[in-house]
C-alpha cells in the first residue's frame, strides 16, 4: 500500500523530533552527573538566558517565512535573502555587545561563574537564527527530509561535542564545564547550517525562485509578513520568558528563606534540571500521539466529519490519561531507584515524587492544546498558558521564600503551570465543542492500572530475590516488569477501543 505524501512527511518529521529529544535526554544524564546539583542550577540559569534571547531574535520569523514561501516561492526567496542579511548584521552587533559585557551579564544573572557559559553561547546566538530562518524557507518548499536530517545532524554533533570534551577534560573547573556544555550548541548549529546551505543550492537549482528574484514585492505583503511574524513571536515568547523569570526568581527567593547561594542553586538544579528531566521522559509518548492524531482531527473537522473527529478526540483524551496515570504511578513507586541509577543522587527521590503528576498533566495540556488548534480555536490555549504562568510565578515567588518550602514551592509552581492550562482547555472544549468525557470506564481502567502496578512491584519484589536477583539487576528487572505490564495494558486498551 502506497501512503499519501502527507503521511510520509508526518512520520518523517515526528520520528526525527523523537530521536532529537531522546538524544537530548541521553546527553543530560551524564552531563548532569558531571555538573552536580549546583552546576545544573547554574546551567539552567545560563540556558534560560540563551533561550530568551534566541526567541527574541527568531520569534515567529521562520514560521511566517514558511507560510509566505508556501504561497509564493519567489516572495519567500526574497524575504529569506533580505532577512538573512539583516540577521547577520543584528546578530553580529548583539553578540559583540554581549561579548564585551559578559561579566556584567553573569553578575546580573546572579553568579560570576556563568561568564564563560554566556560567552560560549554567543556563537550559537549568531548561528541559530540563520539556521532557523533557512529551515523556515525550506519548509515552505516542502523540503521536509532535509530539515529532519539537519535536526538530527545538529543534535548529534551537539551531544558528541559535549561528551567528547568532557571525556578529554578530566579536571575541568565548574565554569569550564558550563562553558563546554554551552559550546555544544554552536558546533551542532554550524554543522546543521552547512548541511542546509548545500540543500539550499540544490533546491535553488531545481526551482524557479531565482528566476523571479528581481521582481519587487508589494508593500502589503511585507506588512502582512511583519504582522504574522510579530503575532507568532508574541506566542512563542511566553514559555522562554517564563523559564527566565523562574531562573531569576527561585534561587533568589531560596536565599531569602535562609539558604546559602550554593544550597539555593543545588535545590533549583535538582528540581528544574534533574527531577524534571526524569518526570518529562514519558511525555515523548504523548508527543508522538499528539503529532499522529492532531492532523487527522484537523482534517475531519475541515471535512465536517464531526462524529469521527469527536471519537478521535475522546480516544486521544482517554489514552493520554491512562498513559499519564501509569507513568505517574511508575515514577512515584520507583523514585529512589530512578534517582540512583540515572543521577546517583538518592535525595532526588523526594523531588521526583513531588513532580510525579507531570506526565499526566503535561500530556493532557499538549493533547487538549492540539485539539483546540485543530478545530480553529487557536487563541484559547495561549490564554490558558498565560494564566498558568501568572499563577506559577506568583506561587514560586511566595512559597520558595518560606523557610523549608524550597522543594515543595518549586513543585507547586511547576504543577500549577501544567494544571491551569489543562483546566482552561477542558472548559473551552466542553463549552465550545459541547464535548464531555465519560469517566466510568476511565476510572475503572485507572483502578486496574493502580492494582496492576502495586501487584507487580509487590510480588516482583518478593519473587525476584528468591530467583537470585540482587542489587542493580533486581532494581532494573523490577522496574522493567512494572513498566511493561502497565504500558502493555494501555496498549491493549488502545487496540481494543473503537477506531
Amino acid at each position: 500500500m502506497i501512503l499519501p505524501p502527507i503521511f510520509k512527511q508526518m512520520a518523517l518529521r515526528t520520528s526525527a523530533m523523537l530521536i532529537v529529544k531522546l538524544l537530548g535526554l541521553l546527553l543530560r544524564i551524564p552531563l548532569f552527573r558531571y555538573l552536580g546539583p549546583e552546576g545544573v542550577g547554574l546551567y539552567q540559569i545560563a540556558y534560560s538566558f540563551y533561550g530568551l534571547v534566541l526567541t527574541l531574535l527568531t520569534g515567529g520569523m521562520p514560521m511566517a517565512l514558511t507560510l509566505f514561501t508556501a504561497k509564493n516561492a519567489g516572495n519567500g526567496w526574497r524575504i529569506y535573502r533580505n532577512m538573512s542579511m539583516l540577521y547577520i548584521g543584528v546578530c553580529t552587533l548583539l553578540c559583540t555587545s554581549f561579548f564585551l559585557f559578559t561579566n556584567e551579564i553573569a553578575l546580573r544573572l546572579g553568579n560570576e561563574k556563568l561568564e564563560l557559559a554566556v560567552r560560549m553561547f554567543l556563537p550559537a546566538l549568531w548561528l541559530v537564527p540563520l539556521l532557523s530562518l533557512l529551515r523556515g524557507y525550506l519548509q515552505g518548499l516542502e523540503a521536509f527530509g532535509a530539515i529532519a536530517v539537519s535536526e538530527l545532524v545538529e543534535q548529534a554533533f551537539r551531544v558528541g561535542t559535549i561528551l567528547l570534551l568532557l571525556s578529554i577534560g578530566t579536571s575541568l573547573s565548574m565554569p569550564q564545564t558550563l562553558g563546554t556544555a554551552a559550546l555544544g550548541a554552536s558546533t551542532g548549529a554550524i554543522c546543521a547550517l552547512a548541511f542546509l546551505l548545500v540543500m539550499l543550492i540544490r533546491y535553488s537549482r531545481s526551482s524557479s525562485v531565482s528566476a523571479v528574484s528581481g521582481q519587487a514585492m508589494p508593500d502589503h505583503n511585507l506588512r502582512m509578513f511583519a504582522h504574522t511574524a510579530l503575532a507568532l513571536t508574541a506566542t512563542r515568547l511566553i514559555i522562554p520568558l517564563s523559564d527566565f523569570l523562574e531562573a531569576s526568581i527561585v534561587p533568589m527567593q531560596l536565599q531569602v528563606s535562609g539558604l546559602s547561594p550554593g544550597q539555593a542553586l543545588a535545590i533549583f538544579g535538582e528540581m528544574t534540571g534533574m527531577a524534571m528531566t526524569i518526570v518529562y521522559i514519558p511525555t515523548l509518548i504523548t508527543f508522538s500521539l499528539t503529532h499522529t492524531l492532531s492532523p487527522k482531527i484537523a482534517a475531519d473537522w475541515q471535512a465536517r466529519q464531526f462524529d469521527r473527529a469527536f471519537r478521535r478526540i475522546g480516544k486521544a483524551h482517554n489514552l493520554t490519561i491512562l498513559w499519564g496515570i501509569s507513568a505517574s504511578l511508575f515514577l512515584f513507586t520507583f523514585a529512589e531507584e530512578l534517582a540512583r541509577l540515572l543521577f546517583d543522587q538518592e535525595k532526588l527521590a523526594t523531588a521526583i515524587r513531588l513532580l510525579s503528576l507531570c506526565p499526566l498533566l503535561a500530556g493532557l495540556r499538549e493533547v487538549t492544546t492540539s485539539v483546540l488548534w485543530a478545530v480553529g480555536l487557536k487563541k484559547e490555549p495561549m490564554r490558558g498558558i498565560l494564566a498558568g504562568i501568572a499563577c506559577s510565578i506568583t506561587a514560586l515567588y511566595v512559597l520558595t521564600g518560606i523557610p523549608g518550602w524550597g522543594y515543595t514551592g518549586i513543585a507547586v509552581g511547576v504543577l500549577l503551570l501544567e494544571t491551569i492550562p489543562v483546566l482552561w482547555n477542558l472548559t473551552v472544549i466542553r463549552r465550545d465543542l459541547k464535548l464531555s468525557f465519560s469517566g466510568r470506564r476511565l476510572v475503572m481502567n485507572a483502578v486496574v492500572l493502580l492494582l496492576l502496578t502495586g501487584a507487580v512491584s509487590l510480588w516482583g519484589g518478593r519473587l525476584l530475590p528468591a530467583a537470585g536477583f540482587s542489587g542493580i539487576a533486581l532494581q532494573l528487572t523490577l522496574m522493567l516488569l512494572t513498566f511493561a505490564s502497565s504500558a502493555g495494558y494501555v496498549a491493549l486498551i488502545a487496540l481494543t477501543r473503537h477506531k
